[in-house]
């Protein structure tokens, strides 16, 4: 949650960082992801299905339901699926060249040197211990004195440099959303420390005061006393709960009129009087363009009147909280440990993951490319690069032969999608070129400052952009597109997709297994990624990337017609008593899948040659595609996570997304014989195709 949004991706998961526990100073020890990843088999086989469960009623727990008796979500996490699993695997496999990298001698500045520094620093708890909270005690303190718009302006870019995010504004460089050849200056707002509706959200309330006793807990250590703590606790609550009220809801950030927002600098200071956008630039070493895309016009306001209403004690205990907070995790004792409480309260946790962990999951955030380029070298062979591009140009022609037979496309509009996917760029496995990070001083014996290096090389390298025409940096987006992210994702503005090394693996890609697997599994993951750039917000840009209308009203019309039907579809599905899917915040992702299976399955066929093919373990051809796609998203999570993700996340649970798409297919209910009546029924009228 705090991540900026620098570029808008759309991924086959979604992620929630869970930070890690203090633990001995050691890194020889091997990380134990969880039992499940070292004993399950991941991926499909029949021994996860429960065939005594008919598959016209439940066909989750007949393609899963061995499995999930056996599942047992760790001690430490908050869910379990075909991610985590292969996430916890993949985290082994870095962890052992983290370790191979920290007892060599390999020259400064080399990706080796790079990663096994930072692998140490990470672990030596006695240092970062010893050092207290001296890394931050200079911002703290210029928190603690903040005052008036020029002051503010100035800590916003130290707490940019230093953490990557301020928390009242930052400066981004993006592609302008309606010329992608050029890059565009943006100002976006600070992250909060709970999701949007945690603020106001009643059920949300145990979460709120677990915050608020962290917060209380931490004051206290910095010398308040329990009633000075507990009220300062609850003033940075609701003060952060102001700001929150007014920020665009996460719905409404598909809608590039609500972020599209040029202004002069003058408009846009005239929006903040109490922050002083030219010190800010100047502080940044930048002169400001004549225009500024405002990310979000609402936040602004908000920030703007919590500046300006509140006395300048109250702003500066916030700013004051914030850099703790930002901090905490990569301090030592007890601002770690405190920390680490929090979020196994907040998450419904019994324990922490391993401080080794932790460092691993830093390195594919902080150091992604030199991090990837050991494990490409080491884990990911050409030889699946060939074969997942074959699969790729399959996949491809399907949708291309998919739209020129679409039934309720209109020629212009038909002629058009055609030309948008034949531009796509998709790329396998990891980048033409790297990002070099060798300038960035890395040491064994200093885990805040190399974070902080870090984030300053970041930000210098995205400040440098401004002005110049757009070069769009592919797996680079970190956590999410790097070659260690078990993800894939489609970029609107540069109309392409990264499919990183890291999902080259079961449950999503075995290499030389059987097809009708690989198809059902890896294929639906690039149709997915094909379907985004055709679904409600990647279809309001164009081959190049522009926010630019290509439909005709007719078609227009086609789509959302739908578009409801899935929305519909979608909200009936319940995850908890009271708690459903919101099939609007979740359409873009439920298009793709449904788009992803039925590409997958008909290209399939397509490689097959229409040859019959004999039963495999008593299951048909068609029976193993869409057993193995749902097996693609076993998942078991935890109530608390299950509801976060509910009001934020643009992907329904996992659980649903492992048979709903499939109830809009008629092969599907070919397969399995479903009749009026069953479960798994639904209507050949009701069932949706798009794409």
């Amino acid at each position: 949650m705090k991540r900026i949004a620098t570029a808008t991706f759309f991924c086959l998961s979604s992620a929630f960082v869970l930070a890690d526990p203090p633990m001995a100073d050691v890194i020889h020890r091997p990380v134990k992801p969880s039992a499940q990843a070292s004993t399950e088999t991941i991926g499909f086989s029949v021994s996860h299905m429960d065939r005594n469960v008919d598959p016209r009623q439940d066909f989750y727990a007949y393609a899963n339901g061995n499995w999930l008796k056996r599942l047992k979500i760790p001690d430490a996490e908050s869910d379990i699926g075909g991610f985590s699993m292969l996430g916890a695997n993949l985290d082994g496999q870095l962890q052992q060249l983290a370790v191979q990298a920290s007892q060599g001698q390999a020259p400064k500045g080399s990706p080796a040197q790079q990663v096994g520094d930072y692998y140490r620093a990470a672990l030596d708890m006695r240092q970062r211990d010893a050092v207290g909270l001296q890394p931050i005690q200079a911002d703290l303190d210029s928190a603690a004195r903040a005052s008036g718009q020029a002051d503010l302006a100035r800590l916003s870019v130290r707490l940019q440099v230093s953490t990557g995010n301020s928390p009242l504004f930052n400066l981004v460089t993006v592609p302008d959303l309606k010329d992608s050849s050029r890059t565009q200056l943006s100002l976006q707002f600070g992250g909060l420390q709970l999701p949007q509706d945690q603020y106001r959200d009643p059920a949300s309330q145990k979460i709120r005061d677990v915050y608020v006793d962290y917060i209380t807990r931490m004051h206290q250590q910095l010398g308040d006393a329990p009633d000075v703590a507990a009220a300062k606790a609850r003033a940075i609550l609701a003060m952060e709960a102001e700001l929150a009220a007014k920020r665009l809801a996460p719905l409404q950030l598909y809608e590039p009129a609500l972020i599209y927002n040029l202004l002069s600098v003058d408009e846009a200071q005239a929006l903040i009087p109490a922050f002083d956008l030219r010190a800010m630039a100047a502080a940044a070493g930048l002169t400001l363009p004549a225009r500024l895309q405002v990310y979000d016009i609402g936040a602004a306001k908000a920030t703007q009147q919590l500046l300006s209403s509140r006395p300048a004690q109250d702003v500066q205990t916030l700013l004051r909280w914030w850099v703790l907070a930002l901090n905490a995790d990569l301090l030592g004792q007890p601002w770690l440990q405190l920390s680490q409480d929090y979020q196994r309260q907040r998450d419904g946790l019994a324990t922490s993951l391993p401080l080794e962990r932790q460092a691993v999951q830093a390195l594919t955030m902080q150091l992604y490319h030199p991090m990837s380029q050991l494990y490409v070298q080491q884990y990911y062979t050409e030889a699946m690069r060939r074969e997942i591009t074959q699969m790729v140009g399959h996949i491809k022609d399907e949708f291309a032969s998919r739209l020129k037979t679409n039934p309720w496309l209109d020629a212009p509009t038909r002629a058009a999608a055609l030309a948008k996917l034949a531009q796509v760029d998709i790329q396998v496995g990891y980048p033409q070129r790297w990002i070099d990070f060798s300038s960035v001083d890395i040491r064994a014996d200093d885990h805040l400052g190399n974070n902080q290096r870090l984030a300053a090389f970041r930000l210098q390298r995205d400040l440098d952009k401004v002005g110049k025409p757009a070069v769009r940096e592919r797996f680079a987006d970190a956590g999410h597109t790097t070659p260690t992210s078990v993800n894939a994702a489609y970029d609107p503005q540069l109309n392409g997709i990264d499919i990183t090394a890291a999902i080259s693996q079961a449950p999503f890609y075995t290499p030389g297994a059987d097809p009708v697997v690989n198809y059902c599994t890896m294929g639906a993951v690039v149709g997915h990624e094909l379907t985004h750039g055709f679904d409600n917000f990647g279809g309001k840009f164009d081959a190049q990337g522009n926010v630019r209308d290509w439909w005709t009203p007719l078609a227009t019309a086609e789509f959302k017609k739908r578009n409801d039907l899935l929305v519909a579809q979608y909200s009936q599905f319940q995850l908890l008593p009271g708690l459903k899917v919101d099939g609007a915040l979740t359409l873009g992702e439920n298009t793709a899948d449904l788009g992803g299976i039925t590409m997958a399955h008909a290209a399939l066929h397509r490689a097959l040659k229409g040859k019959p093919q004999p039963k495999v373990d008593g299951l048909s051809t068609d029976q193993r595609c869409f057993v193995a796609w749902s097996q693609l998203w076993i998942y078991k999570a935890r109530e608390e996570l299950i509801r976060a993700r509910a009001a934020i996340d643009y992907h329904a649970n996992s659980v649903v997304r492992g048979y709903a798409p499939l109830m809009n297919l008629d092969a599907f209910h070919k397969a399995f014989g479903t009749r009026p009546g069953d479960a798994m029924w639904r209507k050949p009228a009701d069932r949706v195709r798009i794409w």
